[in-house]
């Protein structure tokens, strides 16, 4: 069997027994939680495309630093997509990543 072993950086995808679809940074995990860092849900933009949402819109963003995330709610979990990776990677940071095939 082929373990697919996260590591501490890596942009991934909980799908949520809820139906929603998380995307953060993963941390760690334990026997009963997944720490990931500042998880957010895909939503339509204001053009019509996806558009990246906090999953809790109520707190300070500081709060959303490691969460927690329930094992026991979680159904999957996986490594993004990296076109939406990236985007998320540059949301969080404020540095644009360069399109593929990019040269100076």
């Amino acid at each position: 069997m082929l373990l697919d072993i996260k590591k501490d950086g890596d942009v991934v995808t909980l799908k949520m027994s809820s139906g929603e679809e998380l995307i953060g940074t993963y941390k760690d995990d334990d026997n009963v939680s997944y720490t990931i860092d500042r998880p957010v849900t895909l939503s339509v933009g204001p053009k019509g495309g996806p558009a990246l949402t906090p999953y809790l819109m109520t707190v300070t963003p500081a709060a959303t630093r490691n969460l927690k995330i329930n094992k026991a709610l979680v159904v999957c979990m996986a490594n993004t997509d990296k076109e939406l990776a990236d985007q998320y990677s540059s949301a969080m940071s404020g540095i644009q990543v360069a399109p593929a095939g990019f040269r100076l």
